[in-house]
């Protein structure tokens, strides 16, 4: 059982990592994965973490403070009297959580001397062990090095916000990572991509080998096929997470293109079944893609759209 349990907004990775080094340096165990196990639900989880810990850290910063997952985890520490929040960019806590005084760690960079950190570090492991035991003298933490400009962004309403060229940047960077949701925004804006790059790609096989008269495709589509088996990852990746989006397992993305391929099979056979299956496959994966995103967070994740 985790003695602390550290809430973020994923783009303060590399800060809340800094101060969970630090509180381990004092001798405190501390929860700060995202990641989940296999077979549990990341709702499940993640209240199982926060249920059995002794404090509930919630690092407060332009990010966070619109993130309605974070929102959700201070208010569990809130209401079970765990919440030690604290600032680290001058972000003020958001409406509901101003009542509970925050640590400012805005200045600090991993000294030990730091006073703001002396007073956070006491404070955490005092309401760990009791007011009774010894505590130790904070540790210094490792330097914190600002990360890249951050993605997504997200507006004042906790609404993911991306520019068409980012929400493809968003797809290609988790080419192979199905966890999360993606709203329809992104999907869609990926599938625009694909069909433009395709388009590309197919009129330079016309120019290199030239188009077949009875087929009316190119002689040669060398260049399609290497586009379609790299846009294959992603693009698997995007929908599993659309599914996840509105509460749907992403198995079901397999489950769809095998019945789509069988179907397809059978249609070359002449089967009358074939294009039925094909159809509707098809059908249901168009549908799913047009489903808004389920409201409040979910086992796969909070809501992208922050509602």
């Amino acid at each position: 059982m985790a003695d602390v349990f550290l809430s973020y907004a994923r783009e303060d990775e590399a800060r809340a990592t800094q101060i969970a080094r630090g509180l381990q340096g004092m001798g405190l165990d501390v929860f700060w994965d995202n990641e989940i196990p296999p077979g549990q639900t990341w709702a499940d989880y993640i209240e199982g973490k926060l249920a059995a810990c002794k404090v509930v850290i919630v690092v407060w910063s332009a990010h966070s403070i619109k993130s309605q997952w974070v929102r959700e985890e201070a208010r569990m520490g809130r209401d079970r009297a765990k919440l030690i929040p604290v600032m680290i960019d001058g972000s003020a806590a958001p409406f509901g959580f101003g009542e509970v005084q925050a640590a400012d760690l805005s200045s600090w960079n991993g000294e030990a001397t730091h006073a703001g950190w002396q007073r956070f570090g006491q404070a955490v492991y005092t309401a760990v062990n009791g007011a009774g035991a010894p505590a130790p003298q904070p540790v210094a933490a490792p330097a914190y090095t600002p990360p890249p400009a951050p993605a997504p962004q997200l507006d004042s309403g906790g609404v993911e916000q991306l520019s068409p060229i980012g929400y493809v940047q968003k797809c290609l960077r988790l080419f192979v990572d199905g966890k999360g949701r993606a709203r329809r925004a992104e999907y869609w804006w990926w599938v625009a991509f694909t069909a433009a790059v395709s388009v590309v790609a197919f009129l330079i096989d016309v120019m290199v080998s030239g188009l077949n008269s009875l087929t009316s495709l190119p002689n040669s589509q060398f260049i399609s096929s290497v586009v379609s088996i790299a846009f294959l990852a992603p693009g698997v990746s995007v929908l599993s997470r659309r599914f996840h989006d509105v509460g749907l397992s992403g198995w079901l993305v397999a489950g769809a293109f095998g019945v789509y391929v069988i179907g397809f099979m059978a249609n070359a056979a002449a089967m009358p079944a074939g294009i039925i299956l094909v159809v509707a496959a098809a059908l249901a994966v168009l549908i799913v893609a047009l489903i808004p995103s389920r409201p409040g967070p979910n086992q796969y994740g909070p809501n992208p759209k922050g509602e």
